[in-house]
């Protein structure tokens, strides 16, 4: 039965220490999760020790030094300005509970009312949304000062209060130094990959209205039409996450790497696309319908057809131009993608005077799809003229 047991931990620690390796190798070969992980855990122990080293000599007694590391491993986050925003506040909320323990310690001391009121107090103030996540320190602080006998003395408090700020400074100084890469490319990359995931759902409907209209293939198509809403997620949270990487990144100075205004035109276009996927979603879930005999069994003629295909594969095209001449990145639109978005606009006109010269019992659904599909176009329209005038 023991040796049942220790095989079972035995294998347990190798899955363990398997999965840190293949961890670490990650950290080492890609960018990602597990790299930045690695670089955090890094700072913090350089952070924490920096603290401790500059701490004990100010304080040789080690009455408050646990203060110093234990306030930097708080603060230290993956960008500067993460960095500087949580130390303030961390900082701030410190203060404001050594200030709410002083006023008991200093007047009545440690009374058990006195110490409930001063919690009270501190659990309100850490509402306040000026702390943010911070917010707790501000009863902890409070509560620890107070019950400790901390706050019976002037003297006591500031060394507690200079031991978080050697935290805090330790902290900025480490985040300073490593700095993270500013990295542009990987938030365009992001807004890219949106507008090829747009590309490949229009493709792949119109390649469906030339063959037999499966009803499988129209319902894969209407549930990838309907993921793009993460994929716009996604793309938000990585132009916010390069945000935040340039926001009083020193790197900014120290190797031209650019200016936070090249985010703007990723915005600019991710709010297109989302606004187009709305279109999109709808066309696809309009020829499912159809499919699916939840229109009436109305069938889409053959006409019909290859003539909103070819309406479709202009918009395709369209698409792709966003993607291979990386507007996103652009002062101001490509003659290109100016071009393909002018004749998928006249061929609507064209498109909508043959599908709705006699429709018959197709004109509602018919009606339908190119209203989507002109309204998709428009979109980026605008997105395009915004870029033209912007400039």
């Amino acid at each position: 039965m023991h040796r049942e047991t220790d095989v079972q931990e035995e294998a347990g620690v190798n899955t363990i220490w398997g999965r840190v390796k293949q961890g670490l190798e990650r950290a080492v070969q890609l960018r990602g999760y597990e790299r930045e992980t690695a670089v955090l855990i890094v700072k913090c122990t350089i952070a924490a020790t920096l603290a401790l080293a500059v701490g004990l000599p100010l304080d040789p007694q080690g009455s408050f030094i646990g203060f110093a590391p234990f306030s930097a491993l708080l603060i230290v986050q993956p960008s500067v300005y993460g960095s500087v925003l949580q130390s303030g506040r961390y900082v701030a909320a410190v203060a404001a509970g050594a200030v709410l323990a002083g006023m008991g310690g200093l007047t009545v001391g440690l009374q058990v009312w006195a110490f409930a009121i001063v919690v009270l107090v501190g659990l309100l103030l850490a509402q306040l949304r000026f702390f943010g996540q911070q917010g707790q320190q501000v009863p902890v602080v409070a509560a620890f000062a107070l019950a400790g006998g901390t706050a019976m003395s002037v003297g006591d408090l500031g060394h507690l209060l200079l031991m978080v700020g050697v935290g805090a400074l330790s902290a900025l100084a480490t985040n300073l130094v490593m700095a993270p890469t500013i990295r542009f490319k990987d938030a365009e990359n992001a807004v890219l990959d949106y507008a090829d995931s747009m590309h490949n759902i229009v493709d792949g409907l119109a390649d469906e209205l030339r063959g037999d209209l499966e009803e499988s293939s129209l319902d894969h198509w209407a549930w990838a039409a309907n993921t793009l809403d993460d994929t716009s997620r996604n793309a938000r949270a990585a132009v916010e996450r390069q945000e935040y990487r340039v926001r009083l990144n020193p790197r900014r100075v120290l190797t031209g790497a650019g200016t936070s205004g090249h985010l703007t035109g990723y915005r600019t276009w991710i709010a297109v696309l989302e606004r187009s996927s709305r279109h999109l979603q709808s066309i696809a879930e309009a020829l499912q319908d159809v499919r699916g005999g939840y229109s009436e069994h109305v069938e889409l003629s053959e006409g019909f057809r290859h003539e909103y295909a070819d309406l479709l594969e202009s918009t395709a095209e369209v698409l792709q131009t966003v993607h291979d001449e990386q507007e996103p990145d652009r002062e101001s639109v490509s003659d290109r993608l100016s071009s393909c978005l002018d004749q998928a606009l006249d061929r609507v006109g064209e498109c909508r005077r043959n599908l709705m010269n006699d429709p018959g019992e197709e004109e509602p659904i018919r009606a339908a799809l190119l209203t989507d599909v002109v309204r998709l176009l428009e979109e980026i329209d605008r997105g395009r003229r915004y870029s033209e005038t912007s400039d």
